[in-house]
């Protein structure tokens, strides 16, 4: 250990064994100063390891920040992509509309295919299906049914529900609808997906 003389700042080179462990009076051999040195302790940290435990706690800061950014993109990602997730996670609908943001079907990816009408007396029975042309699970959005004269009057219009509330990617969920129409051969069918909001 290294010994400073508080007087002349003269060091000395001390093994430390050689001074009681409680400390002693010491002379200094160049100004006869006498002073009580106390030999360091084990358990004392040196200015060195005093560092890397200041470079430790930064580290740890770091990835504290890192982990923090990495939640902060992650929770932004779900709520842009909310109507995937909850297609996926359909329990979370609640949550975002606690928190006022809405989930609507995505109905630029979703398609009415074999779409099939049968006339009888007054009740035409149409039948269908809804198509999912994404890559991802979606909801299945509410059909609005418009039954409409050559001249444009509506002669009944009405909303339907497909069997399934989710389709799978690239799936189909079916429809089947009656409705009270006067049979004509000149009435104009049409099915349009409407995206309203989804509640669970």
């Amino acid at each position: 250990m290294l010994l400073t003389c508080p007087s002349c700042e003269t060091i000395f080179r001390v093994a430390s064994q050689d001074l009681n462990v409680d400390g002693q009076t010491v002379r200094c051999s160049v100004c006869s100063h006498v002073w009580f040195a106390v030999p360091p302790r084990i358990g004392s940290i040196s200015p060195k390891k005093s560092k890397r435990v200041t470079s430790g706690g930064l580290k740890g800061l770091r990835v504290l920040l890192m982990t923090l950014l990495l939640l902060g993109a992650l929770a932004g990602g779900v709520v842009h992509q909310r109507v995937v997730v909850t297609a996926y996670l359909p329990d979370l609908i609640p949550g975002f509309d606690l928190l006022g943001m809405t989930i609507r079907a995505n109905i630029d990816k979703l398609e009415v295919i074999g779409l099939k009408a049968a006339h009888t007396g007054d009740t035409l029975r149409l039948s269908g299906s809804l198509r999912n042309n994404s890559d991802f699970d979606a909801h299945a959005a509410d059909l609005l049914v418009t039954v409409a004269a050559t001249d444009g009057t509506i002669i009944n219009e009405q909303m339907v529900m497909p069997d399934d509330r989710i389709i799978k990617a690239g799936g189909s969920t079916p429809f089947f609808l009656q409705l009270n129409v006067e049979k004509t051969d000149e009435a104009a069918v049409t099915v349009v997906p409407i995206a309203k909001r989804i509640t669970r």
